[in-house]
């Protein structure tokens, strides 16, 4: 910052290490969420992996599940979005009264939020299932999947915003050791019900779905037992629980563009999957579900790079100093994209030996090292559009987000499915040479309105 014409050190923010340079920030905020997203990634691809050596209709069945659970975790952000915006603005100034009734209020919402959302899945779950396009077994062992993951709706959603609240105070290493916990119990209550060879297993699909809910169950006692031991920036306290103020206006107001955008994202993707599930080649939607848990390799230091630039745009902002923010977000694109850009090259290199990781059905292993090739290049405009996005959300600008997001989606996204996979009939290949061009399309939109830097004034 400039003070009568003399340059002076930059601010730090309340809820940043002091004594240490901005790439050294970067890289201690997003270290814990590049290993929490590790982990994330690990809930997903056991039971991915469990189902793919069960049979091919328990692998379509949890590929369809897949982009269920990942609508779930879109419409939790919403909630989390607002929650990091205030709380990273106001950490970033040292006001910890306004953080805590923020984190009080925003864990209320995620408790209703989390309920609608249980509901909605568990009746929802068969038409969801027949409108992928799953028949027969496929469609059975989807809709048991579904409806019992369901059960875990309301503690993931809390856990989710809890550990979003503690990254936009700065706290990023809590979340990492959360899902330890998560994935510990995952791991081990999936596979002891699931394998016809342990003592209580045999459970098949259903076996593995029942050790994800008790794994995210664990997960919410975790997050709760953490926040309510007040040892950290921020602290849960009872009398912040209850609605009140203009809190839930501010995050109903920041997150609401988050859930219509997350929303739209989730349709179009949707649409994706009924275009997937209705190609000729039967295996098509577990190649699909494959393919992406592969994939997520690669965008997890993207994601945790994004979840950086969010707490260090909200933060900064809260000291009025957008000129750090914004080359602390070039700091977490030159992490993440160079790291994300490594990964796509091993894809198009040695794509034989990722897929092998989780299958070892021929059907699988015929299909989806094409759809890792082809996507393997995209990597570093998927890396702008996770983090440069990530950071107009830090900010509170939401809205540039949303209009985005449906711009690509809906004009660019899907109409090149179609074309591709089913029009001109390249089937599964032509849908992610499809889906690899609109991620590039993508990231140079969200580049663009970063660089545009209407962000730096939005309002939360």
């Amino acid at each position: 910052m400039i003070e009568d014409g003399i340059e002076l050190p930059a601010p730090v923010p309340a809820g940043l290490a002091a004594g240490v340079g901005l790439p050294h920030q970067v890289a201690l905020l997003a270290i814990w969420p590049f290993l929490e997203q590790i982990l994330n990634f690990l809930v997903g691809f056991v039971d991915t992996a469990l189902a793919g050596h069960i049979s091919v209709e328990a692998t379509n069945a949890v590929g369809t599940a897949a982009y269920v659970l990942w609508l779930m975790n879109l419409m939790v952000g919403a909630v989390s979005v607002g929650a990091t915006a205030l709380i990273a603005r106001a950490a970033g100034g040292g006001k910890w009264r306004r953080a805590h009734a923020v984190l009080g209020q925003s864990l209320t919402l995620a408790s209703i939020w989390g309920l609608v959302l249980s509901v909605l899945l568990f009746f929802g779950a068969s038409w969801i299932s027949r409108a992928s396009g799953l028949k027969g077994e496929s469609l059975d062992l989807s809709v048991l999947y579904l409806r019992t993951l369901a059960l875990a709706a309301p503690f993931s959603t809390v856990l989710s915003v809890g550990a979003a609240c503690l990254r936009g105070s700065g706290d990023t290493r809590t979340p990492f050791l959360v899902m330890i916990a998560v994935n510990a119990v995952n791991a081990t209550v999936s596979v002891a019900l699931a394998a016809p060879s342990s003592p209580w297993g045999g459970y098949g699909l259903q076996g593995v779905a029942i050790g994800t809910v008790a794994a995210w169950i664990t997960g919410f006692a975790c997050i709760l037992w953490q926040l309510s031991r007040k040892r950290g920036r921020i602290g849960l306290q009872a009398r912040r629980l209850r609605l009140r103020g203009r809190i839930p206006e501010r995050l109903v107001r920041v997150g609401l563009p988050s859930l219509l955008e997350n929303g739209g994202q989730w349709f179009g993707n949707f649409i994706v999957i009924a275009i997937v599930g209705r190609l000729a080649f039967p295996a098509a939607m577990g190649a699909h579900a494959i393919a992406i848990r592969i994939e997520a390799l690669s965008f997890m230091p993207g994601f945790a790079m994004g979840l950086a630039a969010a707490t260090l745009t909200g933060q900064y902002l809260g000291v009025n100093d957008p000129r750090t923010a914004r080359r602390a977000v070039w700091w977490c694109y030159l992490y993440g994209g160079g790291t994300m850009a490594l990964l796509g090259l091993l894809f198009c290199l040695v794509p034989d030996a990722f897929v092998r990781l989780v299958t070892d059905k021929r059907e699988f292993l015929e299909l989806c090292p094409s759809l890792l090739a082809v996507v393997g290049w995209a990597q570093p405009g998927f890396a702008a559009c996770l983090i440069f996005s990530q950071a107009l959300r830090g900010a509170g600008d939401t809205r540039t987000a949303l209009l985005l997001t449906y711009a690509s989606t809906f004009l660019v996204r899907l109409p090149l499915v179609w074309l591709l996979g089913v029009r001109w009939d390249y089937g599964l290949w032509g849908v992610w040479v499809a889906l690899s061009v609109e991620l590039v399309f993508r990231g140079v939109l969200f580049l663009c309105a970063f660089l545009r830097g209407r962000w730096a004034s939005a309002k939360v």
